[in-house]
C-alpha cells in the first residue's frame, strides 16, 4: 500500500503539463549524499530557519497562489508562528513536519514538500502501523478495516489516546497541501493514503499500545487499549467485495478495462486515468465503438484522475463538448517573467529551460503578466475544434471525487462550461473550479537543508462560468460512501449513475 501512496501523491504533485515541464535534477544545487534521518544528523536551528526565510520570500515575490485563499497578513502570521518554533535542532522528517502547516496556508495543491535528494531513512526505525483503518469524512472517523478484535468495522472513534478524533484530523490537514477550502482530498489522504496514521506517527508520535474511545454500532460508548499491529492493515480475504461491473461487458482493444458496455443496454462506461500521451490513440479506438454500438448514454469515469498533460485532456474533450471549445481562460504570473528571478539558483535550471522554450510572457493585465503559448508547446488557448467523426451526443454522466485534480478537474469544469446535456455525480473535486497554479511546476532547493519544494510559477484560469471560489467542481449528485462500502469496494456512484440512465 505504501509503495500505492506513494505513486499516487507522486501523480498529485506532478505538472498538469507534462510537454513543457521537465523535472531533471540541477546537480549545483542539491546535494547527493544527503545523510540519514537521525538525531546524530539534526539540521541546525539556524540552517532551517534560513530557509524558511528564502521559501517565504521565493513565495512573497512570484507564488501564484500568494494572498488568494488567505490573506498576505494571515501568511505572514503563520509565518513568523513557524520560524518562532524552528528553536532546537530537528531530523529532516521533523523540519518537513513542522513546516508544512504554514505551507498549507498557501492552499495550493501543486505546492509540497519532498526530502533532499538521496536522503534515506534510518533503517533501524521502523513507525508502527496502527491495527485499523479509517474511513474520514465531516472530521469524523469511523473503523473500516482493522487487525483487532476489540473494533469492528462502523465504529466511530472518539478519541485516541484522550485526543479527540477531530483534533487528530484537524492536524491531518496540514499535513499535505490541497487547493482552496476543499476537504474532500483532505478526507481522502486520511483515509485511503494512510494520512490519519501518519499524523499519529509523525505529529504526536504515539508508538502504541493505544487508549481507543469508540462508539460501537450499538450506540455503546466503550474505551479499550488496543497494541500495535505487526503489520501494515489489508483487507480481509473472508470479506465479500462486490462485483461492481458483473453486468458490464469489457471491450476489447481498449487497454486496462477502461471501456466497458453494460449488457442488454446502450450504456457504456470509460474511464479517464491521468493524461498521458498514449491516450490519445485510446480516446480514438474508445469513441469509435462507443459509436458503432449506438451508446446513448455514456458514464465518464473523471475520479482519481489527478491530472496530466493538458493537451490530453483537450484531445478527450474534443469528442465532448457541444462545440468549438476551450479549456483554459487564461495563464498568467505575478511577474514579467518567472524565468528571471531573484531565486534563479535555487530552482531546476532544466525546469527552467524547458519554460523559456515554451511560453512567452506578454503584457502586464491588472497586477498579472499574460503568458503565451511559444510553437515548441502548441495551442494552448483555442479554440479547438469538435471531433465530428466520431462525437458523442448523447447523455453523458460524470464520476468525480477527492482525488479530480489538476488538468482532471480543468477537463472536467471545461465539460460543465461547454456541453448542455451532463450531470456531474460524487464528491467535490480536489482541484478548484476556477482554476489553480501550475503549468511549470518547478523544484525549489533550499540550500541549507537541500530539501526540495515542488513550486508552481503561473495561474491557470478556468472557463468555468459561475465557479464557487475556493472549492472544486460540486457533484449535482452527492455520494458517500460508508465504512462498510469501502471494505466492501461497493460503487455507490456506478449505481447512482445507473438509477440516473431512465
Amino acid at each position: 500500500m505504501k509503495l500505492f501512496v506513494n505513486v499516487i501523491l507522486a501523480l498529485f504533485i506532478a505538472t498538469m503539463l507534462s510537454g513543457c515541464n521537465t523535472h531533471s535534477t540541477n546537480k549545483d544545487n542539491i546535494s547527493t549524499k544527503a545523510p540519514k534521518d537521525t538525531a546524530a544528523n539534526n539540521l541546525p536551528v539556524k540552517s532551517m530557519r534560513d530557509d524558511l526565510f528564502i521559501l517565504w520570500s521565493a513565495i512573497k515575490e512570484m507564488h501564484p497562489g500568494y494572498g488568494i485563499y488567505t490573506t498576505t497578513d494571515s501568511l505572514q502570521k503563520a509565518y513568523d508562528k513557524t520560524y518562532a518554533a524552528i528553536n532546537t535542532p530537528l531530523t529532516e522528517t521533523q523540519f518537513i513536519t513542522l513546516i508544512y502547516p504554514f505551507l498549507c496556508n498557501l492552499r495550493c495543491g501543486h505546492t509540497q514538500i519532498m526530502h533532499a535528494e538521496g536522503y534515506k531513512s534510518p533503517a533501524n526505525i521502523k513507525l508502527p502501523h496502527l491495527p485499523f483503518a479509517v474511513l474520514v469524512r465531516n472530521h469524523c472517523a469511523w473503523v473500516t478495516m482493522n487487525q483487532t478484535k476489540q473494533l469492528n468495522t462502523g465504529d466511530e472513534l472518539i478519541s485516541i489516546n484522550g485526543v479527540p478524533v477531530s483534533t487528530i484530523i484537524d492536524h491531518g490537514y496540514g499535513m499535505y497541501c490541497g487547493d482552496g477550502y476543499n476537504e474532500t482530498f483532505k478526507e481522502l489522504y486520511l483515509s485511503e493514503y494512510d494520512g490519519f496514521e501518519d499524523v499519529c506517527n509523525k505529529y504526536y508520535h504515539w508508538p502504541g499500545p493505544y487508549v481507543v474511545k469508540f462508539i460501537s454500532q450499538s450506540a455503546i460508548v466503550k474505551t479499550v487499549q488496543i497494541d500495535a499491529a505487526k503489520s501494515e492493515v489489508n483487507g480481509d480475504s473472508a470479506i465479500r467485495q462486490v462485483n461492481n461491473y458483473a453486468n458490464w461487458v469489457v471491450a476489447s482493444g481498449i487497454p486496462d478495462s477502461r471501456l466497458r458496455f453494460l449488457n442488454n443496454s446502450s450504456v457504456a462506461l470509460f474511464k479517464s486515468t491521468p493524461f498521458a500521451y498514449s491516450d490519445t490513440d485510446v480516446f480514438k479506438d474508445a469513441f469509435k465503438l462507443i459509436k458503432q454500438k449506438g451508446v446513448k448514454t455514456l458514464i465518464l469515469d473523471m475520479r482519481h484522475n489527478t491530472g496530466g498533460d493538458l493537451r490530453v485532456a483537450t484531445c478527450l474533450l474534443s469528442y465532448l463538448a457541444d462545440a468549438p471549445f476551450r479549456i483554459v481562460a487564461d495563464v498568467k504570473s505575478r511577474i514579467p517573467n518567472p524565468a528571471v528571478n531573484s531565486f534563479t539558483r535555487y530552482f531546476d535550471s532544466s525546469a527552467t529551460q524547458g519554460f523559456i522554450l515554451g511560453f512567452n510572457p506578454t503584457d502586464k493585465e491588472g497586477s498579472w503578466y499574460h503568458i503565451e503559448a511559444k510553437p515548441a508547446f502548441g495551442n494552448l488557448y483555442g479554440p479547438f475544434p469538435l471531433n465530428k467523426e466520431d462525437h458523442f451526443d448523447g447523455k453523458l454522466l460524470v464520476l468525480i471525487d477527492g482525488a479530480t485534480f489538476s488538468s482532471g478537474t480543468l477537463f472536467s469544469a471545461a465539460v460543465k462550461a461547454q456541453r448542455k446535456k451532463v450531470v456531474f455525480i460524487g464528491r467535490e473535486t480536489a482541484g478548484a473550479e476556477e482554476g489553480c497554479n501550475g503549468v511549470t511546476i518547478q523544484k525549489l532547493t533550499l540550500p541549507n537543508t537541500k530539501i526540495i519544494v515542488q513550486f508552481p510559477w503561473m495561474r491557470v484560469v478556468s472557463v468555468a462560468k459561475h465557479p464557487i471560489a475556493g472549492h472544486g467542481i460540486m457533484p449535482d449528485y452527492p455520494v458517500n460512501h460508508g465504512p462498510y462500502d469501502i471494505v466492501t469496494n461497493k460503487d455507490l456512484d456506478l449505481i447512482k449513475a445507473l438509477t440516473l440512465v431512465n
